[in-house]
C-alpha cells in the first residue's frame, strides 16, 4: 500500500510539473456520447482536454503526429472506442 501511494504520487508530481502537453487526437474522429447533455456527440479527447485545462495545462491538440516531441513533457493520445483489430 505504501508503494502504490508513493507512487501516485511521484507520478502527481511529474503531471504537475508538464507544463508542454501534446494531445494527440488519433482515433479517426470518433465521437462518444456526452455524459452532461445525452443529445450531444462529443470527441474523444475533449475531457481530456477539459481535464488539463482545468488544472493549469493548456494542451497542444493535433490530428497529426510531429516529427519531434522533444518539446513535450508529457504525450496523450486517443485511441478511439472500439478495437478494429
Amino acid at each position: 500500500m505504501k508503494i502504490r501511494i508513493l507512487l501516485l504520487f511521484i507520478v502527481s508530481i511529474v503531471f504537475l510539473n508538464a507544463q508542454n502537453v501534446f494531445l494527440w487526437d488519433r482515433d479517426g474522429d470518433s465521437t462518444i456520447m456526452n455524459p452532461e447533455d445525452p443529445w450531444q456527440f462529443i470527441g474523444v479527447e475533449e475531457h481530456i482536454e477539459n481535464a488539463l485545462i482545468a488544472n493549469g495545462i493548456t494542451p497542444t491538440v493535433d490530428y497529426f503526429l510531429p516529427d519531434d516531441l522533444s518539446s513535450y513533457d508529457m504525450i496523450f493520445a486517443t485511441a478511439g472506442i472500439w478495437c478494429s483489430g
